[in-house]
């Protein structure tokens, strides 16, 4: 059933259109993503879906009484309200009911109980009291149990699962979802996953976590060249069809030219040769001119070349932070070793970003030491664009950070084909970078971060706000750079293509190093959790169901396993003390970058050979 419906819509901001004659409908329960480059209009058309714009022009079609539930981009708090407040300012009407309930009980003019007794009526028998109660689950499931605790102190992550919740409390039939998962940790973003593939709901999302759109969506649409495309299935399968559609105009538009040559041939013959010849064959060829395939402007690959880096390049040892009596770095130590490319993964407010400004040297530890090489430069791609010159000019800001930009292959940019390469065209240049989108702000700020040619980058949630294309090309920056890279980033397809090693803090202090990508981390965490969870449900199979309680026999391939995994874990007890026997030598050389490496590998190994060794003995010893 249709539930919604564009027909030839088009919008137009500061004299601008952004999408025109845009006509598509949605299905009940449909779910579907949207993507496109920033600027390109995709916040304006989910106002235009939601109600909150009207089109210049076409028409938008609602199913009577239609639902809609909104996730705005950056939502905000009044100052002073309660995380209850919060969640009563929905614009469904139930949360108007619940509002006006509220304040007749807690309001500071008494009601009379004739009032009191109409709106509890009201709340039980339209379900506003079931809204409460929805909104107090998935606020518990978000982390966010107290109601009446003051939002002037949540953090961006912390208002955000806010607003998530009371968005999904309203039970929408559509959900209009404005960059759900920026400044959320990973836990909460696949807490949202499955809240959307069990809520039944349509929704329509803006995103730009490809692994986000692959789990959730089952169709994308792109705002391309001012035209809305739809592609069904998941992002893997729009990447594919729109690779096959740009294949099919690409060839529509080579049959095009081969014909404007011949045609043009013709025309530039002699005005003797062309009398008499026919005015329509002139139109055709204009006709054929103006088909022309309007191409988007591609970002240039960028590379610039890195300073060298020295033999020590930067060691963290025990550091240490607290906030408040709060610690939030335990002692910490860590060397970094050339290319390494570590992803730091955790739950919001566990000391991520503040690891990443002690590492960049923003931010002092409150014990322990940072060494830096003489030759390291860190650069620090923050959060936020916060704190950037709003009055300054693009141009001016790009030149404070380079005048001229050396690329990898030697040649030199100066500033302005710097910004071109961006997309940034002239007529930008002289903005104030308070007109900027917010999109084109990071973007911004990421060309400022790269040009000062840095040998460690440093990047925290680096994906926010950008594009899908900005991100690959940040992506492919990353894959030629050969200094180091720490990055913290909810976005997993980006932390699995860039990162070798992950750094997991646990929320009260301690982070530990996992060989291999987040992907595989979450695979490791995932095969642990079942375990635990299946350990009671496989003591209870062991029980033959006649009370003797006698475990299942350990097989020969686990008998053999067990009688050699302690030797196996003692190995790699000693291997760890001899290394930590290299490192306080003073001994210095190549060979320490790969000791390093190995040493940050045996920590998870011990963990999960002994682990195991308990699994077994259980087997074993009981059976």
């Amino acid at each position: 059933m249709n539930i919604l419906s564009l027909d030839g819509v088009s919008v137009t901001l500061i004299g601008s259109p952004l999408f025109e004659n845009v006509s598509f409908g949605l299905e009940e329960g449909e779910r579907v993503g949207l993507v496109g480059r920033n600027g390109v209009g995709k916040s304006t058309l989910l106002r235009v879906l939601s109600g909150e714009l009207e089109p210049d022009s076409g028409t938008v079609a609602r199913k009577r009484g239609l639902r809609v539930s909104v996730l705005p981009q950056r939502p905000t708090a009044r100052p002073g309200s309660t995380l209850a407040d919060f969640l009563l300012e929905g614009a469904s009407p139930g949360a108007a009911l619940a509002r006006a309930y509220h304040a007749a009980v807690h309001g500071s003019r008494a009601a009379g109980q004739a009032e009191l007794d109409r709106l509890a009526a009201r709340m039980e028998a339209e379900g506003g009291f079931l809204l409460e109660r929805r909104y107090a689950s998935l606020c518990s499931e978000f982390g966010l149990a107290d109601q009446d605790a003051s939002m002037d102190g949540f953090s961006g992550g912390m208002i955000k699962r806010a607003a998530i919740a009371r968005c999904l409390a309203e039970r929408p039939e559509l959900a209009i979802l404005d960059e759900p998962t920026n400044h959320l940790d990973l836990e909460a973003i696949e807490l949202l996953e499955r809240k959307l593939a069990q809520g039944g709901f349509a929704f329509v999302l803006v995103t730009h976590d490809r692994a986000f759109l692959e789990a959730t969506c089952g169709r994308i649409m792109e705002i391309d060249r001012r035209e809305v495309f739809s592609y069904p299935g998941n992002y893997d399968a729009f990447i594919r069809a729109r690779q096959e559609r740009w294949a099919s105009l690409e060839k529509a538009d080579s049959r095009r030219r081969a014909i404007l040559k011949i045609e043009l041939k013709w025309l530039n013959r002699g005005a003797r040769a062309r009398a008499g010849k026919s005015e329509r064959r002139k139109d055709d060829i204009r006709k054929l001119e103006a088909q022309a395939l309007e191409r988007p402007d591609a970002m240039g690959a960028f590379s610039s070349r890195a300073r060298r880096l020295g033999k020590k390049i930067l060691e963290l040892k025990g550091v240490t932070k607290a906030y408040g009596g709060r610690t939030v770095l335990s002692p910490f130590s860590y060397e970094f070793g050339k290319g390494d490319r570590l992803g730091v993964v955790g739950p919001n407010g566990s000391g991520k970003t503040t690891l990443l400004s002690i590492i960049s040297g923003a931010l002092e530890p409150d014990g322990g030491a940072v060494d830096r090489g003489a030759s390291t430069v860190c650069a620090h791609y923050a959060q936020t664009a916060d704190g950037l010159p709003m009055d300054a000019r693009v141009i001016e800001y790009i030149r404070r950070h380079a005048e001229l930009t050396r690329m990898g292959d030697g040649s030199e940019l100066d500033a302005e084909r710097l910004l071109e390469r961006f997309l940034f065209d002239r007529d930008m240049h002289e903005q104030r970078l308070s007109t900027l989108s917010g999109g084109e702000l990071r973007r911004l700020q990421l060309v400022a971060t790269l040009a000062g040619h840095p040998n460690v980058l440093v990047l925290d949630e680096p994906t926010n706000d950008l594009d899908i294309d900005t991100i690959e090309l940040l992506e492919d920056y990353i894959d030629g750079f050969e200094g180091c890279v720490v990055a913290v980033s909810h976005d997993r397809a980006f932390l699995d293509g860039v990162t070798d090693m992950t750094l997991v803090f646990d929320g009260s202090g301690g982070a530990s190093l996992f060989p291999g990508c987040y992907g595989d981390y979450k695979v490791y965490a995932d095969e642990r959790a079942a375990g635990a969870r299946d350990a009671p449900a496989a003591a209870a199979r062991a029980d033959d169901g006649r009370g003797s309680n006698r475990a299942r026999r350990a097989s020969w391939a686990e008998r053999r396993e067990y009688d050699g995994i302690l030797d196996e874990i003692a190995a790699l007890e000693a291997e760890k003390a001899d290394l930590e026997s290299l490192f306080s030598s003073g001994s210095s050389g190549p060979e320490l970058e790969s000791a390093s490496r190995r040493y940050a590998e045996l920590g998870p190994l011990i963990d999960a050979r002994t682990a195991r060794w308990e699994e077994l003995a259980a087997i074993v010893e009981e059976g």
